[in-house]
């Protein structure tokens, strides 16, 4: 926000974990939008809810919420699958 951005992976800081970014889902999807574009992220959580995958299963928390490794949520909402 201070730098006058729309959205964190917009920034060329890389691996900046500040804010919400400390956790492991707003990082993954933030590293994901940056690396493929918010167009497929969006595209992706499109077809992985046809799919099923929930965003909120429980309160805040749902299927992508079950992963310490950014890497793999970052395939896991790339392909839809573990």
């Amino acid at each position: 926000m201070s730098k006058g951005l729309e959205h964190c992976y917009a920034c060329e800081v890389q691996e900046c974990r500040k804010g919400m970014l400390g956790k492991i889902k707003p990082y993954a999807f933030t590293e994901f939008a940056r690396r493929y574009t918010e167009d497929f992220l969006l595209d992706c959580l499109s077809r992985n809810k046809k799919m099923g995958i929930v965003y909120h299963r429980e309160g805040i928390l749902g299927d992508y919420d079950d992963f310490d490794d950014v890497e793999e949520l970052i395939q896991y909402i790339k392909e839809g699958k573990r």
